[in-house]
This record gives structure tokens, C-alpha cells and sequence, in this order.
């Protein structure tokens, strides 16, 4: 019965309890704001049920029906706090059960032995517990939130390294490709000097042979002439031309060897040649230091050798460990791994071989600061070292696990360690350089000399 009132109460366009219904000429009810959507959405004035036109004018509220709408949206309402059993009102709860029941519910057979509240006091209880789970869901909340923008920020911060990266790309290779046209250029001017000096010379012995040529050919045409001339000119001239003809002159001389360009010299191991000299301009780093793994107070060189303390420094904070002035370096590679870092003057530095394990950095150091050298080891005793450290050498051997550091300008053994001895260290540990300034100069890991070796089979 209700379900049938229901659907006699419901708008034809909305399916819904009408909501201000109004009369049409046509008698059919629909909602005000249905009237006006399918007004917009069609034009003109017609009915949504029968599209019976009409015209263009204010259409008068069925309060009638608005009135029974509202009568049978609030019993439908108070139905809800009614017992279906036994149509009195819910007041208790049943903790067993845990249901809403009416005071009849309450002495039934099948709520015996139960314990039952009152509602309020029930509600008031789960309003507590709600909170507390509300307060927890914001929390997850809040670190969704947190996570989502940190995703944003690592999203925006790979556009700007990956154009950072671009640029220094295309500046390495600027460099090399203007070396490269330098040396283009001056293989070029080598070649056409030579042309110069060799065509010049061939010029000159071109030369002084059409000079001895046109000698011979006029001592061949006096000699001719004498020969056509009568007997007493040719007996008078004959001594005179017979010396001069067998005066003895020097052979004319071929080009000598060597007269052409020497293409070997030219084009021969062109591009090794070009290559080797560029060990003018590219230098090799053992170690490469990580922006990723760099602190914001941080300044990184523009090849990432060299690390130095910048207040001014406005980086991203998206380095991967917590320390503002840390700086870890590549990881380093299996067997024997080798660097040298120069501190110079610097005043405030920590350097050494760390490993990370549950976001804590372990491993060995030195540190340098007030004046007074630490060790890792021993932090609250001062070390002596017997130099002063200006430059240091670190000696990685992944393989047997060994690590050794000397000041390489004295060649002072400073420490020796067996790694695998060092307390909680991983089977598959990672070891990576470690840097820490706070310091304007900067701590510099020295270029490694590289040299090119042709072996001969």
C-alpha cells in the first residue's frame, strides 16, 4: 500500500516525492524545477507527459499536492524510529544483538538474558569511537595528501633536472664540437700550407729551368744560323761558338722525394690523433657526486666534483637524505675503487665510506671541525694525525672488503679497516663516498690522469 502511494506521489520526470509540484493545463503535476529544465532542454511550453501545448504563463502550485508529498516524506521519516514488530518506539539497544529495540523488544524471548542501553548513552559512546576513527582517517588522510604532493613535487622538480641536464648536455657537447672545429681548422691550414710551400718550390725550379731553356735555345739558333751562313763567317765565329756551346752546365735535377703532400702525415690516425689531444679538455672523476643525495644548503659544480656550503642556495628539497650540508657520491663499483679529495684551507669538513641502513648512514669518517680531527669511531676523543690533511686518498677494495685512507701529498697512512668487520653490515651493502660542509671552500675530487696505450700484436 505504501510502495502504491509512493508511486502516485512520484514526478513523472524525476521519478522522485514532487518538490513543489505544479498544475498543468493538461491536469498531469510535475516539479517546478523538472517544469524548468524541460523548458530549457526543449523550448517552447509543452508537457513532459502528454507534450501538450500550452501557453506561456504562470502556472499555479498544486499546494494539495505538495502538502500530502510532505505528509508522506515525514511519516516515511517516522516510520524509520518505529519498531516493525511491534509499532512502538525504539528507545534501547542491545549490546548482543546490536540492534535498536522497542521496551516490548526489550522482554521478549529472544533478547533474554541480553543487556541493553539507552540510545543516548549509546550514541554518545559511538560519537567517541567515531572520533577517534575520524581523527585517524584524517591522519591517513593528511599522508595521502602529504605522499600526493610530494609526487607533485618530484614530478615538477624531473621537468627542471631534466632540463638542467639538457642544458649541461648540449654544453658538453659544444665544447667538443668547437674543439673539434678547432682542430678541423688547423688540419686544414696545415694541409694548404704545405700546398703553399711545395707549389711555390715547384714554382721556383719551374722557373729556373725556362731560364737554362731559353738559353739552349738560343745557343741551337746561333748555332743553326752559323750553319746556313757562308764559309768565312762560320770559320770567324766557330772558336767563339764552340765554347760557348761546350761549356759544361749542370744536368737538369727531378722533384726530389717528398715533393708532393704527405697525406699519411695528413689523414693517417686522423681521428685517433683528434681524439687523443682531447685529453686537453675532458678529465675523468672516479667518483661523481649525487644531486639527488645533496643537501639544500649545498652547492654542487657544474660536473659534480667539487661540493661547497651556500646559504644563498635555493635547491629543491627533494635531496633523499636528511642532512642539509651532506652530500653522498656514485656508488661504488666492485673491486678496487680509488680517490683522492682535496680539502685545501677548508675549516668545517667530514669525509669517508658510509653505507645506508634503515635511513641511518654507518661506516668510517673523519671529520674535521674547531680546529680538532674526529674519528667516527672514537667522535668524543680528539685525533692527532702526524700531518697536517690537505689532501686525502681514499682506497676502496669491494671484493676483500678493505679500506684504507692516507694523505696522499705525504703519502701518511691515516686508517686501515677490514669492512666486513663493521657492525650491521648488509650482504648486499652499497658503499658510497661520503662528503660534509659547511664550509665556502670547497672540498674538490681530484681528476684522475689518464694517458692512451697502442699495443702493438
Amino acid at each position: 500500500m505504501a510502495s502504491h502511494v509512493e508511486a502516485n506521489l512520484q514526478c513523472p520526470a524525476c521519478l522522485e516525492i514532487f518538490k513543489d509540484p505544479v498544475m498543468l493545463p493538461c491536469t498531469h503535476s510535475i516539479c517546478k524545477g523538472c517544469l524548468q529544465e524541460w523548458r530549457k532542454e526543449k523550448g517552447g511550453h509543452s508537457c513532459p507527459v502528454c507534450r501538450t501545448e500550452f501557453q506561456s504563463i504562470d502556472l499555479p502550485m498544486n499546494l494539495a499536492l505538495r502538502n500530502v508529498c510532505e505528509a508522506f516524506s515525514l511519516s516515511s521519516i517516522e516510520l524509520k524510529d518505529i519498531c516493525s514488530l511491534h509499532k512502538e518506539k525504539l528507545k534501547l539497544f542491545c549490546l548482543d544483538h546490536q540492534e535498536l529495540v522497542c521496551l516490548i523488544c526489550k522482554d521478549s524471548e529472544i533478547h533474554a538474558n541480553h543487556k541493553f542501553r539507552p540510545i543516548d548513552e549509546v550514541a554518545e559512546s559511538n560519537k567517541v569511537k567515531l572520533q577517534e576513527v575520524l581523527l585517524d582517517v584524517k591522519k591517513r588522510l593528511k599522508d595521502y595528501t602529504q605522499v600526493r604532493d610530494n609526487c607533485n613535487e618530484f614530478s615538477d622538480y624531473i621537468t627542471f633536472q631534466r632540463e638542467k641536464v639538457e642544458s649541461k648536455i648540449k654544453k658538453g657537447f659544444e665544447e667538443l664540437r668547437h674543439f673539434l672545429q678547432v682542430e678541423e681548422e688547423a688540419r686544414l691550414s696545415a694541409v694548404r700550407e704545405e700546398e703553399r710551400n711545395k707549389t711555390q718550390m715547384i714554382k721556383e725550379k719551374i722557373k729556373a729551368l725556362s731560364t737554362n731553356m731559353a738559353t739552349l735555345s738560343d745557343m741551337i739558333k746561333t748555332a743553326e744560323e752559323q750553319l746556313m751562313s757562308d764559309d768565312l763567317s762560320l770559320v770567324k765565329n766557330f772558336q767563339t761558338l764552340m765554347t760557348r756551346m761546350q761549356k759544361p752546365s749542370d744536368n737538369p735535377e727531378r722533384l726530389p722525394r717528398g715533393s708532393l703532400l704527405d697525406e699519411a702525415k695528413h689523414v693517417g690516425n686522423l681521428k685517433f690523433t683528434a681524439w687523443e689531444k682531447m685529453k686537453k679538455i675532458v678529465s675523468y672523476s672516479p667518483v661523481i657526486l649525487d644531486p639527488a643525495a645533496a643537501g639544500v644548503k649545498l652547492s654542487l659544480s657544474e660536473d659534480l666534483t667539487s661540493v661547497s656550503a651556500d646559504e644563498e642556495h635555493q635547491c629543491s628539497q627533494i635531496p633523499e637524505i636528511v642532512s642539509k650540508y651532506t652530500v653522498c657520491g656514485s656508488a661504488l663499483t666492485s673491486g678496487i675503487n680509488i680517490w683522492d679529495v682535496e680539502v685545501g684551507d677548508n675549516t668545517d669538513w667530514r669525509l669517508g665510506v658510509v653505507y645506508e641502513k634503515s635511513f641511518v648512514l654507518h661506516g668510517f669518517w673523519i671529520t674535521f671541525q674547531d680546529d680538532k680531527y674526529t674519528l667516527s669511531s672514537k667522535q668524543s676523543e680528539t685525533w692527532y694525525p702526524s700531518v697536517k690533511l690537505k689532501r686525502i686518498r681514499f682506497h676502496v677494495d669491494i671484493n676483500k672488503k678493505s679500506l684504507s685512507i692516507t694523505e696522499s701529498l705525504t703519502n701518511t697512512l691515516l686508517h686501515e679497516a677490514d669492512i666486513s668487520e663493521w657492525e650491521d653490515l648488509p650482504a648486499d651493502v652499497k658503499l658510497v663516498p661520503y662528503f660534509v660542509t659547511d664550509d665556502k671552500n670547497p672540498l674538490k675530487i681530484l681528476p684522475v690522469p689518464h694517458c692512451v696505450t697502442i699495443q702493438n700484436q
